[in-house]
């Protein structure tokens, strides 16, 4: 995997910008699909940076990783969502008053995202963007770039 294209400044602000933006549409799914309300919205950025990595790593196999990475991310944020939401429902997960599989599966179909949510994404792609230039200094995208140098040599 080449760390330097993939981590780069501008690559980590673009991937988290698209990551933090399907975590909150899918994470706005969950709310209208199970009538929940108690969900946070906001991805933990280490959590996000490790899902692009491994799901970098996972694709580099591939011939067409480019292609497949936009619906791949869309999808891991999804997942990542769901994950996010077992862990603090499952209560009501274990009860059966919420149904997961099914949703599951409509992201691995990658059913999960329709028309309109992909919609809204791009709408707003520039705003997420913005929010992330600002987090992302120069200072920390060499430090994310060092650290994942260094995962990558251990293994």
């Amino acid at each position: 995997m080449d760390i330097q294209k993939h981590f780069s400044k501008e690559n980590i602000i673009s991937n988290l910008a698209k990551y933090d933006m399907y975590y909150q549409i899918a994470t706005g799914k969950l709310i209208n699909i199970t009538q929940t309300k108690d969900i946070d919205t906001s991805i933990e950025f280490q959590y996000a940076l490790g899902s692009i990595y491994e799901l970098l790593k996972d694709l580099e196999k591939l011939e067409n990783s480019q292609e497949l990475f936009e619906d791949e991310l869309r999808n891991q944020a999804a997942m990542d969502a769901i994950q996010n939401f077992i862990n603090n429902n499952m209560k009501l997960i274990k009860d059966g008053k919420i149904e997961i599989e099914p949703i599951i599966n409509d992201i691995n179909d990658g059913n999960f995202f329709n028309r309109t949510m992909i919609e809204i994404c791009e709408q707003n792609h520039e705003k997420q963007l913005e929010k992330w230039k600002e987090v992302i200094t120069d200072k920390l995208a060499t430090a994310i770039l060092q650290s994942l140098q260094e995962l990558e040599a251990k293994n």
